[in-house]
């Protein structure tokens, strides 16, 4: 598939490298384009250090 196309048309399916660190680079196995994706949403806890995780439950 044309990159032109895949960009505009492609139906992506991404296949995703194993996690490791923030991001995760995927590829589209359909047209190849290359994407990097967040492992974890923000806020979700998985960003965060411990010492914050800890000060915020001890908050009343």
């Amino acid at each position: 598939m044309n990159k032109q196309i895949c960009e505009e048309e492609c139906v992506h399916h991404w296949i995703l490298d194993q996690p490791n660190g923030p991001t995760s680079g995927g590829i589209c196995k359909h047209c190849g384009i290359t994407e990097e994706f967040r492992n974890s949403m923000p806020g979700s806890g998985w960003d965060r250090s411990g010492q914050a995780r800890k000060a915020k439950q001890a908050k009343p």
